[in-house]
């Protein structure tokens, strides 16, 4: 075979399973069964298991299991009336028991002791700097890592963040994923969108400001900051996407927006703030759908290499 029906293959391959990891992602609380996965992705079953480790880097029973509980992660951290019981299942988890084997596994610590720590964190309320440094787990220091983070946006700059709560259209887009990307990777960031636009601009569907280039977070940051992603640009309805080029539809519906002329690191401490303060203060929760950042310009060309972005986090009421 040469090297371009290798290329065709391997994009095929990669157009197929991310096909399965979008259902995945939507169905968390279904029965994933490998049937349905398979079918999805018009794979044997025989093969999937296979084809799906050697593109992912994880086995298909791994990646459901930690992306069942980075959502009940979500939850844990954003209802904390909700027994944990419930969250288990509304994660996805058969029992109770398999559920807190699974959390454990994942991130060192029990639900209980993952919840318990967020809520003293919360609890502390940004007391001084020095306590952050007594703290003994890896959850506890993670989320007291929030907690520095959002002090480093200073008072002034608290009250000059505006959050405007409106509806936001369904949009189509076309992506490029990574599992396994750091938070602030903006190198990897770019060379993604370059992938997209490449693909994209012979097509004829790379036309500033119309097509919107989104970054779409597609799990929470684990203790070492990692996350999985998608880099997207709004199409058409009817365009599909081929090879490592998904397609896939971002959920209309309320959004708290944030505009910002900003760093990205002042971008996820904003982040922070909207989750340890706005939401507790004006009637709405977090709902379960991807937050997304609608980047608005180019940094490099800005004269003093900052983002202008709207930063879009899915609400409802509480």
């Amino acid at each position: 075979m040469n090297r371009l029906k290798k290329e065709q293959s391997l994009n095929e391959y990669f157009f197929r399973i991310n096909r399965a990891i979008d259902y995945i992602k939507s169905n968390l609380d279904a029965d994933l069964s490998l049937d349905k996965l398979a079918e999805i992705s018009n794979f044997s079953k025989f093969h999937f298991h296979r084809i799906f480790k050697a593109l992912t880097g994880t086995t298909l029973n791994n990646f459901i299991k930690t992306a069942r509980v980075e959502r009940a992660m979500f939850y844990l951290n954003n209802n904390p009336s909700t027994p944990i019981s419930d969250i288990a299942y509304q994660s996805g988890f058969a029992t109770e028991t398999s559920f807190y084997r699974s959390f454990k596994e994942v991130h060192g610590i029990t639900a209980t002791e993952f919840r318990d720590s967020h809520q003293k964190v919360n609890s502390k309320n940004c007391k001084q700097d020095s306590n952050i440094g007594n703290l003994e787990n890896e959850a506890q220091q993670y989320l007291a890592s929030k907690i520095y983070n959002l002090k480093t946006i200073s008072m002034d700059k608290r009250k000059a963040i505006e959050v405007e709560v409106k509806e936001l259209p369904e949009l189509h887009v076309v992506y490029v994923r990574n599992l396994k990307i750091h938070l602030h990777d903006s190198e990897t960031f770019g060379k993604m969108f370059e992938a997209l636009i490449r693909w994209a601009a012979p097509r004829g569907l790379v036309n500033f400001p119309e097509t919107k280039a989104l970054t779409v977070y597609r799990s929470n940051p684990n203790l070492d900051g990692m996350i999985q992603a998608d880099v997207c640009l709004t199409v058409p309805e009817e365009i599909e996407g081929e090879g490592i080029v998904g397609k896939t539809t971002l959920s209309g519906g309320m959004y708290a927006v944030v505009h910002k002329e900003a760093t990205m690191a002042e971008c996820f401490s904003t982040w922070d703030y909207i989750f340890e303060e706005w939401f507790p203060a004006n009637g709405y929760q977090p709902d379960n759908r991807n937050f997304y950042i609608n980047h608005l310009n180019e940094a490099e060309k800005h004269p003093q290499k900052l983002h202008i972005f709207d930063m879009c986090i899915p609400v409802k009421p509480l």
